[in-house]
């Protein structure tokens, strides 16, 4: 019991570690050096206390790995209680310690002209602040609540809202919607759909057409069409070639919000399956899961997607609502990207 920790581990290649804790050791000895001091417990009189090294072992491979509590357990020679203890301390620190640090919309000058540049750069997309969406995480609903959680993809989850920037890093999360939710009807209740129209954001813009178009989000069709959210025009036969032109640029810059939640996934494999936690414990184990994403991106630390692997495609509930305003920016960046192609 526990000699795969104290004589495997010690042995692995840095690809080998990596297949099994989800991080280079670069970033394990980070986290070791800055959470350790944390979670660190004192010798007693009757037992040794779990390393600090052993402690955020156990949560990463739980979090990055489909196995049940067991395998940690005798793989690391601790109780299966324990392993448990360990997983949600991790958490917890995570949580408390980067939640509102590492995950955070720009608000600042800089931070927002960053974002901004960054989209533009890599996508030539102008004047964005971050591509949102949501994902749905397979956890075992509340009793009592089953039928708020079961969802279109027709299992039981939670949704995580998120924006991502040009570096596939979250900068805002919302997780504990009910499944059966849409992802419209959650941004609508959320705090980003009020911090998004803060009139500092209209001092972020290009002018087409006579058309100020102001730094806003981009999302897909299940969201509706403001000034400050902008989506594709709805596919149709023999759409105008300028509509096509603006669904695919907007598609580009969008996309990373997907590869972030696709990495995030191929990366904390425990969200590949149902959480078998109460739904408190699993929405804390998703954020700091997100947290956990970025560290690695901020770090180097890179995951590639499994590309061979297919991932299921679930039609989304379409979202007609627009307003004319938010058309009409539509309509003025559609002319720009006429006006500049590639």
């Amino acid at each position: 019991m526990g000699r795969w920790w104290t004589e495997i581990v010690p042995l692995m290649t840095d690809i080998q570690f990596k297949e099994n804790f989800r991080i280079k050791r670069s970033t394990f000895d980070d986290l070791v050096r800055i959470v350790g001091p944390h979670i660190s417990k004192q010798d007693t009189n009757y037992r040794a206390a779990i390393p600090v090294q052993k402690r955020i072992a156990c949560a990463l491979y739980i979090l990055g790995s489909t196995c049940e509590l067991r395998t940690v357990s005798n793989l690391l020679g601790i109780g299966i209680n324990t392993a448990g203890v360990l997983l949600h301390e991790f958490c917890d620190v995570m949580i408390d310690l980067f939640l509102h640090k590492l995950i955070k919309f720009p608000t600042t000058d800089v931070e927002i002209r960053e974002t901004i540049q960054g989209f533009f750069t890599k996508f030539d997309y102008p004047s964005c602040l971050g591509s949102l969406d949501g994902t749905h995480i397979q956890i075992k609903p509340p009793l009592g609540a089953e039928p708020d959680y079961y969802n279109y993809k027709k299992y039981h989850s939670v949704i995580m809202l998120a924006t991502v920037n040009s570096d596939l890093l979250f900068t805002y999360i919302n997780v504990g919607a009910p499944g059966r939710c849409n992802d419209s009807s959650v941004y609508s209740r959320c705090t980003l759909y009020d911090v998004v129209r803060n009139s500092i954001y209209n001092n972020y813009y290009i002018i087409e057409n006579n058309v100020k178009i102001c730094a806003h989000l981009i999302a897909d069709s299940a969201f509706g069409l403001h000034s400050t959210l902008l989506k594709p025009y709805s596919e149709r036969p023999n759409m105008p070639k300028e509509e096509c032109l603006f669904n695919y640029r907007l598609s580009r810059a969008r996309s990373t919000v997907e590869r972030a939640f696709g990495t995030m996934k191929n990366r904390f494999r425990c969200i590949h399956k149902k959480m078998d936690y109460d739904i408190n414990n699993s929405i804390k184990i998703i954020k700091a899961i997100a947290i956990m994403h970025n560290i690695c991106i901020m770090s180097g630390d890179y995951s590639e997607l499994d590309w061979n692997q297919p991932n299921p495609v679930y039609k989304k509930r379409m979202f007609n609502s627009q307003t004319i305003h938010g058309n009409l920016i539509r309509q003025a960046l559609t002319a720009y990207f006429v006006k500049n192609p590639l």
